[in-house]
């Protein structure tokens, strides 16, 4: 559920106190992880009493969904700028700038990607409540941020690269996969033709992406303070490219435009 969003006279003055809080809270979350960011931790810094705060959010639940959204926006933003760098007639060099910019944003921003990991089941059950509540629809991170790819796959298929007939899908995906370009049809120009195992290939590299990425952050991949561990990341991301790549049977592209800073390491 989103912040109430203030209206009438004092809405600007209501507006510029919900920014100071959501920025509070990311403060916190950088700083301290998910366990940091509190009501009353995010009242002091701002400067207001703790139960001020329930004018904007539904208790800490509500806070957290809403760092939750403002982080996935943050993200997607920093996604879609790398995507827009590279040249708009070449997929591959999207493909490749938009998982290298994953990694970089992802790795600076440890403690918010632990909050998109894992922010449904931490929202909640903060109130000893393990229901599902209606206020708080499932934080949909990693459908959100694998959107940006959607794009790319489908400039492939559009050019004819090669896709799993539905006959030679796993029977038991085929409703999953049904499900996913249904909701797919709500985004404006959703080719409704798109077969089945075009979304099966963006699974699967879904799968290899997160996986990777997931293991990296939690420092199963090294320390990427360590200059041997930043060129052992880059050789596993490097081979991820190709490998997702090789789903859709395209080649590395040579125009990749590269990012500005390092890929990887902390900030």
């Amino acid at each position: 559920m989103t912040p109430r969003r203030p209206t009438g006279r004092r809405a600007r003055l209501r507006r510029e106190l919900l920014d100071e809080a959501l920025a509070s809270a990311r403060r916190l979350l950088e700083e301290h992880g998910v366990d940091g960011v509190t009501m009353q931790a995010v009242a002091k810094d701002v400067g207001i009493a703790a139960p001020g705060l329930y004018r904007y959010f539904d208790g800490r639940p509500g806070l957290l969904h809403a760092t939750h959204q403002h982080v996935i926006d943050e993200l997607l933003a920093a996604v879609e700028r790398a995507r827009a760098r590279q040249p708009a007639d070449d997929p591959a060099a999207q493909c490749h700038g938009v998982i290298h910019e994953l990694f970089r944003w992802c790795l600076t921003h440890r403690n918010e990607y632990d909050l998109l990991m894992s922010g449904r089941l931490r929202i909640r059950g903060q109130e000893g409540d393990t229901a599902d509540d209606p206020r708080y629809p499932p934080l949909m991170s990693l459908d959100r941020v694998g959107g940006a790819f959607t794009p790319i796959a489908l400039a492939w298929w559009q050019a004819g690269c090669p896709v799993v007939p539905d006959d030679e899908i796993a029977p038991d995906l085929l409703p999953h996969l049904r499900a996913a370009r249904d909701a797919m049809l709500a985004v404006p120009g959703f080719p409704p033709d798109v077969p089945l195992g075009l979304l099966h290939a963006m699974n699967l590299c879904s799968a290899r992406l997160w996986g990777l990425l997931t293991l990296t952050v939690y420092g199963h991949v090294g320390d990427v303070d360590d200059p041997a561990a930043v060129a052992h990341l880059d050789a596993l991301v490097q081979d991820l490219v190709a490998d997702v790549l090789d789903v859709f049977g395209q080649k590395a592209s040579a125009g990749v435009v590269p990012a500005h800073g390092p890929h990887f390491g902390r900030a």
